[in-house]
C-alpha cells in the first residue's frame, strides 16, 4: 500500500474521478457537485493506493485557526472519507492521519490543536477509542465545560442552525449524503460495546445522515499505544 498526503490543489481531475467513484459506491444520496464543492474547501487529501497505483481510499482534511470565547485553537476537520472494503484492515489511513497530526502539532507548538470529527456511523466513532486516550463526547465522562464551549463554537460556525448544542448532532434533514445501508454492519451493532451503544443513543438519526460532532485534543500524550504503533508502521509521501 502506498500512502500519499497531497495538497488539494495538486489533486488531478482523474484522481478526483477515482475518489468520487469510491465515495458514491458506499454512500447514498450523493451529488457530484456537492462532492466537488466539499473537496474545494479542503487543504489536504490523504490517498491510499494499491499495488496498481489505483486509489482505494481517501480522506479530505481542512486545517484552520479558530478564535472565540473558548480561546485560540487550531482545528483539523475531517471531511469526506472512505476506504474500499478489501483494504480496511491494515491501518494505513489511521497511520497516515497520525503523520498529519504530528506535523500539524509541530507547526503550531504554541496553540492547542483539536480534531473535529463528525460521525455518521459506528465504525467512524469507534476510531476514537481505538487510537486516542481522551475524546468527547464519550459514554463514561462528562464533557468538560471548555471543550463543550469549543465544540459549540466551532460547530455553529461551520454548520449554522443544522447544529444543535443540546444534542451535539448536525442534522441535514435528509438532504446530504449518508452511508449506504450495507455499511451499517449489523454484527458490529450487536457487539457488547459501550462506545457503540453510546453512539447509537446520542445520534439516533445516523441512518439518515445525521452527524455526531466529536472533538479530540491532538497531542503526543493523547495518542494511545495503538495509535503510536500504526504511525510507526506507516510510511507516507508528502506532495505539496
Amino acid at each position: 500500500m502506498k500512502i500519499n498526503i497531497v495538497k488539494r490543489k495538486n489533486v488531478t481531475p482523474p484522481e478526483r474521478a477515482e475518489m468520487y467513484s469510491i465515495f458514491s459506491r458506499y454512500y447514498d444520496n450523493v451529488e457530484h457537485s456537492r462532492f466537488e464543492n466539499d473537496l474545494e474547501r479542503k487543504t489536504w487529501i490523504i490517498q491510499l493506493r494499491n499495488h496498481d497505483q489505483r486509489i482505494v481510499g481517501f480522506s479530505t482534511l481542512l486545517t484552520y485557526e479558530h478564535s472565540g470565547s473558548s480561546g485560540p485553537a487550531v482545528i483539523i476537520y475531517s471531511g469526506d472519507t472512505i476506504i474500499d472494503s478489501p483494504y480496511r484492515l491494515n491501518g494505513s489511513l489511521a497511520g497516515a492521519f497520525g503523520h498529519f497530526l504530528l506535523r500539524t502539532i509541530e507547526e503550531h507548538r504554541n496553540t492547542s490543536v483539536y480534531w473535529l470529527l463528525t460521525t455518521k456511523g459506528v465504525r467512524t466513532y469507534r476510531f476514537l477509542p481505538v487510537f486516542f486516550k481522551d475524546f468527547f463526547p464519550v459514554f463514561d465522562q462528562q464533557t468538560p465545560d471548555n471543550i463543550k464551549l469549543l465544540i459549540d463554537e466551532v460547530a455553529e460556525k461551520k454548520f449554522g442552525t443544522n447544529y444543535s448544542p443540546d444534542t451535539q448532532v448536525v442534522s441535514h434533514h435528509g438532504k446530504r449524503d449518508r452511508l449506504s445501508v450495507s455499511e451499517h454492519d449489523p454484527l458490529l451493532l450487536k457487539r457488547s460495546d459501550p462506545h457503540i451503544d453510546y453512539f447509537v443513543q446520542k445520534n439516533p438519526g445516523y441512518n439518515n445522515g445525521d452527524e455526531l460532532v466529536c472533538l479530540t485534543e491532538m497531542s503526543e500524550k493523547n495518542l494511545n499505544s495503538r495509535g503510536w504503533r500504526v504511525i510507526k508502521h506507516t510510511e507516507v509521501q508528502w506532495y505539496e
